[in-house]
This record gives structure tokens, sequence and C-alpha cells, in this order.
């Protein structure tokens, strides 16, 4: 049996003999990113009937999250997840996009969501004709798969040290890439035992380099200074530098930044972008942290939101892609930005199979949480995206 198929559906005793309902699973193996999303069909219903199906799921810390999304039975008498939009505020979109991202910490706010390891997710399925609970089923979804690749490949990934960064870590590993991570912290400047081991590691295989947020720039300085890299892969990243990076015997000057300004948004939320965009307003500090991105010697490609909360992700990306081109690297270059999309993409915080319902993320060192932006369609839309653009570069 399929991951997705194991189904354990009962049907509650006010439904008549025509009324039929059945959650459908794909029995095909996992995509790259994640199971496809089962879905639910229903016939039989009075039309115009409104009905309530509530998702339920816990995480990897036994917490449980759950989405209430509402369905209009059609003048056929029947509706299916997979082809019917839902309505309310708390789901946007079909199954397409698969009801996790429409999930909600039942346990207390401001949590962030956390894979199992093993990568599978245990989801019960409730179905409401009023207040009267009609129907219920389970499925099983699993989010990695072991894929393997046709030929060895390493990443070394580069990460901010976030919560979602083990599990990034483990589904590039689960589609059989040999993979390196490397937490990454401005506290701690000094790059050379990095560099030293990623120059070996491209002496031996071909070495695709991955990197998110602040570890971006971490990840482009090294890249200049690595030959035979297969490729560099930039999420919600920067090509300025705002730290001042050591690397073989210099102090790199950076753009000086005042987080000092930042004030908690409803008393706990931190929203950092403005700090950045001023900080580059003044030309002669932005020029200062330019990260000189063509002297990397392979394809490089960035990948941002418009809506990036954490800094404005999508302007210091493109910084870099036109400096790409403007020294004739536009074939090796590609910046793709996704409207309305924040800060999550990517294989630390983007994950495809995670909520996009919490649009902040804790930080440990202020207590605070970091509004990440953008909206929850649209960023669960770019995180597949982003996925299967990376699984492309992965070659």
């Amino acid at each position: 049996m399929a991951p997705g198929s194991n189904l354990d559906h009962r049907a509650k005793g006010s439904m008549t003999e025509q009324q039929t309902l059945r959650l459908e699973s794909p029995d095909e193996q996992p995509a790259l990113w994640c199971s496809p999303p089962p879905t639910v069909d229903a016939k039989g219903f009075v039309p115009l009937t409104e009905m309530k199906l509530i998702t339920r799921v816990k995480d990897g810390r036994d917490r449980l999250w759950q989405s209430e999304n509402g369905y209009l039975v059609s003048a056929q008498t029947t509706f299916n997840t997979g082809t019917t939009a839902a309505f309310g505020d708390g789901y946007y979109g079909i199954a397409a996009e698969g009801p996790i991202y429409s999930l909600q910490c039942v346990d207390g706010k401001g949590h962030d969501f956390c894979l199992p390891e093993s990568g599978i997710l245990n989801f019960e399925y409730l179905l409401f004709n009023g207040s009267e609970e009609i129907w219920s089923s389970r499925v099983i979804r699993v989010s990695r798969t072991e894929s393997p690749v046709s030929k060895p490949v390493t990443v070394h990934f580069l990460h901010n040290g976030t919560s979602g960064a083990p599990h990034g870590f483990a589904m590039l590993e689960s589609l059989g890439y040999k993979v390196f991570h490397h937490p990454i912290h401005p506290d701690t400047p000094q790059l050379d035992p990095l560099l030293q081991v990623i120059r070996g590691s491209a002496q031996k295989w071909p070495v695709h380099l991955v990197a998110s947020g602040r570890a971006s720039e971490a990840c482009l300085e090294i890249a200049q200074r690595v030959s035979n890299l297969a490729s560099v892969s930039i999420f919600s990243g920067s090509a300025l530098r705002f730290t001042p990076w050591e690397i073989e015997g210099e102090t790199l000057p950076h753009v000086v930044c005042d987080h000092s300004t930042v004030q908690p948004r409803g008393g706990s939320i931190l929203t950092t972008r403005k700090v950045y965009a001023e900080a580059v307003a003044d030309r002669e500090n932005r020029d200062r942290g330019r990260i000189e991105v063509e002297k990397i010697d392979c394809p490089l490609h960035f990948f941002s939101g418009s809506d990036d909360q954490i800094w404005p992700s999508a302007a210091f990306s493109e910084l870099g892609a036109q400096r790409r081109k403007a020294f004739g690297l536009e074939e090796r270059t590609t910046h793709q930005t996704f409207p309305s999309v924040g800060y999550d993409l990517g294989p630390e915080l983007g994950l495809p199979g995670l909520p996009t319902t919490e649009r902040t993320l804790s930080h440990e060192s202020t207590g605070f949480r970091l509004a990440l932006g953008g909206k929850m369609g649209r960023q669960s839309r770019a995180r597949r995206a982003c996925w299967e653009k990376l699984i492309e570069v992965l070659v």
C-alpha cells in the first residue's frame, strides 16, 4: 500500500443510503517534495448545504494542529475538496495546496510547527453537517521520500540555526543527496574553517551550496573562493554584507545597520525589514557591503518573496543578479521573486509540508517573534515551486 492510502473511515448513523463519503488518496508514490494530499469526495447531500471539514494532526512535539474549512454542496448534490473552493478565514485554496497549509496550533499560539523525525504525519478528517459529526477518516501523509538520485551529489547547506533547519536537512538527505549542514551566526564571523571544508569536498565530487537568510552572505563569500562548484542557490538572501565576516586573513567591510530602533508590534512581534531598508538608503553605506558575486564561477540562483518582512530580500537578491549580468554572467544567473510572498522559502523554513498560518517565527535571543510576511495561499505555492526548482538544480 502506497504511503497516504491507509484509510480508516467511519460513517455516522445519520447518513442515508444515498449519501456517500470517501477519502481519495493517490496510489502513486510520493512526489519529490511531499505525498500528494488526499481529497474528500461526497455525494447525495442537499444542495447549498454548508459542510464543515475539520483536519487534525499532531506535530513532532505532540502539539495538536487543526484547520476548519467550509464547503458548499453543489446543485448536483456533491462536493469535492479537490475541486471545490473552501470558504472562511482559515483556508486559502483547494486541495492542490493541501489542507496542512491552513493548520493552526490548538495547544496555544506562537508555536513553530515541528515535523516528526520520521517525516510521517497522521491526519484525521471530521465532517460536520451543522453541529452534527456525520463522518470521519484517517490518512497517513509522508513529508519526505526515499527516492535516490541517479548519481552522487553533495550539498552543503548553510543555515541560520532555526527550528526548521533539521527538517530541511533531513528532507534533502532523504532524496538521496549527501548533505552537510552548517549553522552560520554573525556572532562567530570566522569563515576559514568552513571554507577549507567546502574546498576539500569540491576536489572530490560535484558540490552544490544552498543557503538562506543571513547565512547567504557567508555562502556567497565562500563561493567566490572555491573552484569547481556545481551551483549556488540562495533563498530569501542578500548580495550585501551586514556582518564583518573574516576570511583568508581579511575582515570584510559591511553595511552598518542599527537595530536599536526596532520596536515590537502589538507588544510581541518584531518587523525588521524597515531597518535594513533604511540602512541601504545611504549609497555609501550600501556600497561598503556589496558582495563580489561576479567572482562566483558557477550558476547562481536567487529565490525571494516581495513581501519578506525580515529584510527586503527581493531587492537585495536583485542587486546580486544585476551585478552578475553587468559582468556578462546573465546566462548563469537567475532570480525568481514571488509576489505577496514572505521570508519562509527554501529548506530552512519553507518546507512544502509546513503550515503557512503562522506568519511569524520565534526569535530565541529576544523572546519576541519576527514577522515573516506573505499571504498563506501564495506562500504555499511559492514553497512548492522553490523545492521543485531546487531539485532541478541539484543534478
